[in-house]
């Protein structure tokens, strides 16, 4: 099923990503909305160019696992419906943000992760719909 149909449109959005935040422990969450065009001199491909404009950035204290990386890459697979304490284990909660873009991107700790999962932007991503 298309990850997009799983969730209808409207601010359940931000509501999946505080519900992340919750279950990672963090205890701040922000939302700021940037409507700034970045270059595109120096992307990891052309194709990337038209992502360089506005933006919702969701930022919270704390920081994945490898646990939460592996999940994350199993795009509409839902791994928290064993985890009881978890305030989103029902949802798919980071999969609602394709409603907004097609090229999430997360940074969390060392590390900066996008998902292209149809392959279209990303260099080298791996098409996940096949």
């Amino acid at each position: 099923k298309n990850i997009v149909e799983m969730y209808p449109e409207g601010p359940q959005q931000l509501s999946e990503l505080i519900q992340n935040a919750d279950d990672a422990k963090a205890t701040v969450v922000r939302f700021v909305v940037s409507m700034k065009q970045h270059g595109t001199s120096s992307l990891l491909g052309q194709k990337m160019s038209e992502w360089q404009g506005g933006a919702l950035y969701c930022y919270n204290d704390s920081t994945f696992t490898s646990r939460d990386f592996d999940n994350l890459a199993k795009i509409g697979q839902a791994s928290k419906l064993e985890k009881l304490s978890t305030t989103g284990r029902f949802g798919l909660g980071f999969n609602s943000v394709f409603h907004w873009t097609d090229v999430p991107s997360i940074v969390s700790g060392d590390y900066l992760v996008m998902f292209d999962p149809h392959a279209r932007y990303v260099p080298g991503a791996s098409d996940m719909s096949r």
